[in-house]
């Protein structure tokens, strides 16, 4: 029986974009989700495209069929007072309820008594476009080619970044009840969604800007760096990113180019000179590159050690042999349009039989009347007891062998609330965040992108080169409840510490393993975040249609998104032992994750005769929707940019009263296929507007007015902020910088972030009081360079 980590589980999703995700990730580890939606259904029903010869059907959006599987459909009235009734009995028998400030049940919900309540408030007034919620974040601002406005990212990844962490705080606040094993008060959590989008998208923005530093577009320098961020080179047959940052990469990259002798034997042997001549080196490899085909260079390159992808169409992508020998997307037997392709839930898990069985999205109201059943059933009494709120992991303990982002980002997640988490990292193989130092590579406490993505936790020095090293993180292993790991290839096999090893030592354990690409035709390969991008399909989907080809972003996606979403399973799975006794094995592959966040467009791409063409700003169901330049713009701030769209005719009446251009005023406008036929026009008269104001005033009239909008966020921007959000954290070496916190509101109050650990820092502490080796044992390791750095 597949029945999911989840099953047994009970969530009431109040239908709204910005729950939508949440519930998706639940649903996918088996929960039951009523999905409750007013007469009519909810938003995302509608959206376009549609699947071909769908007629009315009230599952024929693609973006339904692929954000909603899984779901059961509860349609309620919010008018009525029954109905309010119904769903106040239903959400008193749930674990979780997922919730949106601006649903028309907001107002009904908020007084319910679930075990735990998430909910997305969007107090900015961001709305559910794509845009407004992404150039808030600051993602917009680094995204596209330099000579063209910012580019929009492809589906709904700012709200999406919001239902991550509406899933883990809810996840966090299930384990706590279990553990507590008694009735409690509802712990409610508020996931501010402006908020959520930065730490989602991009979280070292502002500690950059704290450091007085800028990297890939981001920090002091915000940028749109076009194909030179990440380079980007045409081949014989398509496009290919190469990354060759380190010594070895570089000399892989010289090797795959033939060893030509104006790099071999030329000044461009020296890193300093690559870096202050990145554009002639460029040139003069990019003719090599292009005598080459895209399958070639990539599999040679990635034999070499190369860090080294193709730019895959979704087209490229469906059919490549690793993500078949994956089923990363998996055939599904839809039961009103047949077979068809969705991208599965982005983990798979050992025992297998835990993985939940694939569902299709539901049939509008098909389960109402099995929810009125389920609310009748089993009376919940709410409690007076002090809600799970307070340090809600406390008692967990983590070992975490894990380098740059995705691992120590969501290891520290867990920290901040709580956790105990051991980081195993050495001077002798440095973490390649800490290379970013104030002082240069090798100041390895000072690295601003090292020091937010790793708040909370402890650092324990280890030689995992020696064999007493790996002794003592294998001791260390059987004192903690998880495992998490990042490392490329057979790192961790080789110290006895991949799943089988870790099980050998704790039968129990919950072992995560993340990594790039995952096993299969192509284990091993070597990737980053940009990598990952353009293998998904996701950087050609990045990008404006006339773009002379697609560049995505210089943000480190999925990076920021996807451990953090790993945390849902890995909380789920550690209910599951405390019940059970039994551990398991979570393989949260990194490209699955961002292949998930577009899976709308894989279920367009299956129905698509040629490649699915990206929309750049454009959208198939509002209009306007789109980024517009503004007046102001100096030496720092070379450009401003607002993004706005109108999502109904109510809307587009206030927007076009804000612009008062008399070539709006037609009737044809007021309907959504007017806007549409009319676009050139409405871009023409809203440009000519923006270019006459400040973009904060363009901001605050359009907001002020009811039209979604938000300035394309910069570091400056996050830097003029001073909210708790952004606390100021005191660091031994760094001083007092500003770090972006927690998304998060926990009964009202933000949870306090604590820094990031000095390399080393810890060791002694977890020798002496965890391991409880004796004084001489702690010298003698020491002393022989096996601890300490």
């Amino acid at each position: 029986c597949m029945a999911g980590l989840l099953d047994g589980v009970q969530v009431v999703e109040i239908a709204h974009p910005h729950t939508e995700y949440a519930g998706l990730i639940f649903a996918g580890l088996g929960a039951d989700v009523w999905l409750v939606e007013p007469p009519g259904g909810g938003a995302t029903r509608r959206r376009l495209p549609r699947v071909p010869n769908a007629g009315e059907s009230t599952r024929g959006s693609m973006a339904f069929l692929a954000r909603n599987a899984g779901k059961k459909s509860v349609v309620l009235d919010p008018a009525s007072g029954d109905d309010q009734r119904l769903l106040l009995d239903l959400c008193a028998q749930a674990d979780v309820v997922f919730d949106a400030e601006r649903s028309p049940f907001h107002d009904c919900v908020a007084s319910a008594q679930p075990k735990v309540a998430a909910t997305v408030t969007d107090e900015l007034g961001l709305g559910v476009s794509s845009i407004v919620g992404f150039a808030a974040s600051g993602g917009m601002a680094s995204s596209g080619w330099p000579e063209q406005p910012p580019c929009n990212a492809p589906s709904w990844l700012a709200f999406d970044g919001a239902g991550v962490y509406a899933a883990v705080m809810a996840a966090m606040g299930l384990f706590a009840a279990q553990r507590a094993g008694e009735r409690r008060r509802t712990a409610r959590f508020e996931i501010p969604y402006h908020e959520a989008a930065v730490s989602a998208i991009t979280p070292w923005t502002r500690c950059l800007h704290a450091y007085e530093m800028q990297a890939a577009g981001q920090g002091t320098l915000t940028a749109r760096l076009g194909p030179n961020g990440f380079p980007i080179y045409e081949t014989q047959d398509g496009y290919a990113r190469i990354l060759a940052g380190t010594p070895k990469q570089w000399a892989a990259f010289v090797k795959l180019l033939g060893e030509p002798e104006a790099i071999v034997d030329g000044p461009f042997g020296d890193p300093q000179f690559r870096v202050e001549n990145a554009d002639a080196l460029k040139l003069l490899c990019a003719e090599l590159i292009r005598e080459r085909s895209t399958e070639d260079l990539f599999m040679e390159g990635q034999r070499l050690g190369l860090t080294i992808s193709p730019v895959n169409t979704l087209r490229d992508f469906r059919k490549d042999p690793h993500v078949r020998a994956r089923q990363i997307l998996g055939a599904v037997d839809d039961p009103e349009f047949g077979a068809m392709e969705r991208v599965r839930t982005p983990l798979c898990l050992l025992p297998q039989e835990l993985e939940a069985e694939p569902a299709p999205a539901p049939a509008l109201g098909a389960d109402t009347e099995a929810a009125r059943a389920q609310a009748a059933s089993r009376p919940m009494p709410p409690s007076d007891a002090p809600p799970v709120s307070e340090a809600p992991l406390a008692g967990v303990r983590v070992l975490e062998l894990g380098v740059g982002a995705v691992v120590p980002e969501a290891a520290s997640l867990l920290a901040l609330f709580g956790a105990e988490v051991v980081k195993v990292e050495s001077l002798v193989h440095v973490d390649f965040l800490r290379r970013n130092g104030l002082a240069g590579a090798m100041d390895v406490n000072n690295s601003p992108t090292f020091n937010q993505l790793n708040l909370g936790v402890h650092s324990l020095a280890v030689d995992m080169s020696k064999l007493e090293g790996v002794a003592v993180v294998q001791r260390l292993a059987a004192e903690c409840d998880i495992v998490m790991e990042n490392m490329r290839g057979s790192v961790v096999a080789r110290w006895g510490l991949d799943y089988a090893g870790a099980k050998a030592i704790r039968s129990d354990v919950v072992y995560l393993g993340s990594q790039g690409l995952g096993s299969g035709p192509y284990d091993g390969f070597q990737t980053y975040g940009p990598n990952l991008q353009t293998f998904s399909g996701v950087t050609h989907q990045w990008s404006h249609p006339d773009d002379p080809f697609p560049v995505g972003t210089t943000l480190n996606h999925p990076d920021h998104i996807a451990g953090k979403q790993a945390l849902v399973p890995l909380l789920a799975a550690l209910m599951r032992r405390d019940r059970t006794g039994q551990g398991c094995f979570i393989d949260a592959t990194q490209v699955e994750a961002a292949a998930f966040l577009i899976g709308d467009r894989y279920v367009q791409q299956f129905y698509a005769a040629e490649d699915v063409a990206p929309l750049g700003n454009g959208s198939h169901d509002m209009a306007p929707h789109g980024c517009y330049r503004c007046a102001d713009g100096g030496e720092e701030e070379r450009e401003r940019w607002l993004a706005l769209a109108v999502e109904d005719d109510a809307q587009w009446q206030r927007l076009a009263d804000v612009v008062a251009d008399e070539r709006l005023a037609g009737a044809s406008f007021r309907s959504l296929a007017g806007r549409m036929a009319n676009a050139a026009a409405i871009e023409q008269a809203i440009g000519e507007w923006a270019r006459k104001l400040a973009v904060e005033d363009a901001e605050a009239t359009l907001r002020s007015a009811g039209v979604p909008a938000s300035r394309v966020v910069t570091g400056g921007d996050m830097a003029a902020s001073e909210t708790s959000f952004f606390p100021a954290l005191t660091h031994p070496t760094s001083g007092i910088r500003r770090y972006t916190g927690l998304p998060v509101l926990v009964e009202g109050e933000r949870p306090a972030v604590r820094r990031s650990p000095l390399l080393g820092e810890h060791t002694e502490g977890v020798l002496h009081d965890l391991l409880n080796l004796p004084a001489g044992e702690v010298e003698r390791l020491v002393g022989n360079g096996v601890v300490g750095k």
